[in-house]
């Protein structure tokens, strides 16, 4: 009886609201639909890195693990990975010195600035140190998503 009952009520979400029934091959009319979403989700049913937009990253179709795609107010946007860009996740824009920002600067005073293996690489925030102290000398522009709106690109067909 409680399948039943879940099943009803999946059929009556499903019928109340047909976007979410609707699935999408392809990121520019699923991005038109949903409008904002961090990651596809299962109304999404194409490849991760389809062909049109493997080309306009310089990418081959294979390589959909060296990047990210989510969609901002309808629109794709792509993310490729590198050495310190952190695609899967969003920015931590603190500003407050971390423990081990800290101690990196007692240990290197004057740095003209603190590498990211010790920040961490989520951070938008570049430190240096004057004298012993931590200080902010950057803080890089975050859209309204939360992702560092430097590391994404519009992409389009």
């Amino acid at each position: 009886m409680k399948l039943v009952k879940t099943f009803l009520a999946a059929m009556i979400v499903l019928a109340v609201s047909p976007a979410l029934a609707q699935t999408f091959s392809d990121p520019v009319p699923y991005c038109k639909a949903v409008g904002t979403i961090d990651k596809p989700d299962a109304r999404y049913t194409g490849p991760k890195l389809p062909v049109w937009m493997a080309e306009k990253l310089n990418m081959k179709p294979s390589q959909s693990k060296m990047m990210e795609w989510r969609c901002a107010n309808g629109a794709v946007l792509a993310c490729q990975y590198g050495a310190n860009i952190p695609c899967d996740s969003k920015a931590d824009t603190s500003q407050k010195p971390t423990q081990a920002v800290t101690d990196y600067c007692r240990q290197n005073p004057d740095s003209q600035f603190v590498p990211m293996y010790v920040t961490g690489h989520q951070t938008s925030v570049s430190w240096a140190c004057h004298g012993p102290r931590p200080m902010v000398i950057h803080s890089a522009e975050i859209d309204a998503q939360g992702y560092q709106k430097d590391y994404w690109q519009k992409v389009s067909p």
